[in-house]
C-alpha cells in the first residue's frame, strides 16, 4: 500500500492573549483651608484695692509751766494778749492714680502640623479574563 501523503493541516493558531487590567489605589493629601483664626485683644477692666499710707500733719499744743521765780525775766514783746499774728499751713498726703499702660505678656498666634490616622475606603475595578467555546459544525468531538 503505497503511503498517502498527510493531509495538510491548517496553520497552528496563535495563542490568544489578552491584559488583564486593575485599578491601582493611590492616596495622597492636599492641604486645603478648613477654619480661619484671628487674635483679638481685649480691654478688660477690673476693681483694684491698694493699700495706701497717708500722712498729715497736725498741730499739737503743749505746755510748760513757768517758774514764777523765772516769770519776770519774760520780756513784754514775747507776751501774747490773745491775737495770733502768724498762720501755720498744715499739710497732708493725698493719693493720686496714674494708671498707665505696662507691657505683661507677648501673645503670638502660631499654627502647628497634628498627625493622624484616617481609613480611605473606595471600589476598585479589575477585569476578569474568561475563554467562551463553542462547537463548530461538522468538527471531531474532543473530550
Amino acid at each position: 500500500m503505497p503511503q498517502l501523503p498527510n493531509p495538510p493541516h491548517p496553520p497552528e493558531p496563535q495563542p490568544a492573549e489578552a491584559t488583564r487590567t486593575q485599578q491601582q489605589l493611590t492616596v495622597t493629601t492636599e492641604v486645603v483651608p478648613v477654619r480661619r483664626a484671628v487674635l483679638h485683644v481685649e480691654t478688660v477692666s477690673e476693681q483694684v484695692m491698694v493699700p495706701v499710707t497717708l500722712t498729715r500733719q497736725q498741730v499739737r499744743v503743749e505746755y510748760d509751766d513757768i517758774d514764777p521765780a523765772t516769770a519776770a525775766r519774760v520780756l513784754a514783746g514775747q507776751q501774747l494778749d490773745g491775737a495770733v499774728s502768724d498762720w501755720l499751713v498744715l499739710t497732708a498726703d493725698e493719693p493720686v492714680i496714674t494708671a498707665r499702660p505696662v507691657p505683661v505678656e507677648r501673645v503670638r498666634l502660631a499654627t502647628s502640623w497634628v498627625n493622624a490616622t484616617a481609613a480611605v475606603q473606595t471600589q476598585l475595578t479589575h477585569d476578569d479574563v474568561r475563554v467562551e467555546t463553542t462547537d463548530i459544525p461538522g468538527a471531531p468531538h474532543h473530550a
